[in-house]
């Protein structure tokens, strides 16, 4: 069941207890009611230029927003005003994330490099590097720790900040990773532009479950959302569905519970806290680019409630 839809050209998502929030290519960001679906309130970034990434700070204090103009900008979300605008990044912004009950926050660029920022003081930390391509993707948990694709290097990583190392994990071969998302703090998952989904485990280098042809045949995988602490994640495309997906306990295979058919290229996926819902950011062409124009699809945000039952104790 579907709870609402509304008609917005929305490039990124984020999500909190009672809010959504929208980016878009004209750099706007909405911040809606996640309850109703009403419009609270609208800004932009100064520039003007398209908003690529969001992040929200899982109290509910703070939102962040990225895009083309190579900003971080930190927004209050009660009064939707300007709080701080950080500059390190030389590219780009493609990728933010909160670490979750932290102020800890995580930027990806253009420029190969993941920054850290602490929003509590508004101030730099440091930089991460090992990326040979865009960081397009990042997702966090609980723990200090970030997990990042980097687009044709072809390679997921893993940064343990406190330890101040990374793992490296290959397993795509001849293709481009697109998206990331934990499910626990040992296993995530990884979509590509060949239409393959992997789930990894921390300790193993190759993927523990490598699904083929995920989607219809010739998608691209353009986003993925992890439940946490569940073993269910969903998994966009241009395909024409958004898929569930469900695995097996020990992490051996995973099957498709629930395929929902959705036109259009799925830019975003983002889940609720506590996966009551998720949400979808649905446009005519990628966020990245325009390699194809689906005329016929439109530019939207879908909200749906999750019931999986029993599905998480399989």
């Amino acid at each position: 069941k579907q709870w609402y839809q509304r008609r917005v050209r929305a490039t990124c998502l984020a999500i909190t207890e009672n809010h959504l929030f929208s980016g878009s290519k004209d750099g706007a960001i909405i911040k809606w009611d996640l309850n109703t679906g009403k419009k609270l309130s609208v800004v932009k970034h100064e520039s003007k230029k398209q908003v690529l990434a969001l992040a929200a700070s899982s109290d509910d204090l703070y939102l962040a927003s990225g895009g083309q103009d190579k900003l971080v900008i930190l927004w209050d979300i009660a009064s939707m005003t300007f709080v701080k605008c950080f500059r390190k990044h030389r590219g780009p912004i493609t990728a933010l994330s909160f670490r979750r009950n932290s102020h800890l926050l995580m930027s990806g660029s253009v420029d190969r490099s993941v920054n850290l920022w602490n929003c509590d003081d508004k101030l730099y930390i440091e930089s991460l590097y090992g990326h040979q391509d865009v960081v397009v993707d990042m997702d966090s948990f609980l723990q200090e720790r970030v997990v990042t694709v980097g687009a044709r290097d072809k390679t997921l990583r893993l940064w343990k900040i406190q330890e101040e190392s990374q793992l490296v994990f290959n397993g795509h071969k001849n293709t481009v990773l697109d998206c990331v998302s934990m499910l626990n703090e040992e296993h995530f998952v990884t979509g590509s532009q060949d239409n393959v989904l992997c789930v990894w485990h921390i300790k193993k280098k190759k993927p523990a479950i490598t699904q083929l042809n995920a989607h219809a045949p010739g998608s691209w995988i353009s986003a993925v959302a992890g439940l946490k602490n569940t073993e269910c994640f969903i998994s966009g495309s241009n395909g024409g569905n958004v898929k569930i997906w469900a695995c097996a306990v020990n992490y051996r295979s995973m099957e498709c519970i629930k395929s929902i058919e959705v036109m259009g290229t799925v830019n975003s996926i983002v889940v609720a806290a506590d996966n009551s819902c998720f949400a979808l950011g649905v446009g005519q062409e990628h966020k990245m680019g325009r390699w194809w124009s689906n005329k016929d699809a439109r530019n939207k945000i879908l909200l749906y409630p999750i019931a999986l039952e029993d599905e998480v104790d399989r």
